[in-house]
């Protein structure tokens, strides 16, 4: 399941830790310390997933403009004169 499908207050697991989705991008550790999700991080709901309406959810997706590949030149490319 996607972090971005979880309802705020849902519990899951990511990498054997417990969690509590505090708001859209945010979790809490249980107990007490935090982390920063990304939309796209696959997590293990606890019990019966605590998620938010598919139209919700679809507000919150990542899409194509969230990239930022196109910030670092692919190999064989050189950025243009004068860019950092």
């Amino acid at each position: 399941m996607k972090f971005y499908e979880l309802a705020i207050g849902a519990r899951f697991v990511f990498r054997g830790q417990r969690f509590e989705k505090i708001a859209i991008s945010m979790a809490r550790g249980l107990p007490g310390f935090g982390g920063i999700f990304m939309g796209e991080t696959e997590v293990t709901p606890e019990a019966e997933a605590l998620l938010l309406p598919p139209e919700e959810a679809a507000k919150w997706k990542p899409s194509d403009k969230h990239r930022t590949d196109y910030l670092t030149p692919a190999p064989g490319q050189r950025r243009a004169e004068g860019e950092t």
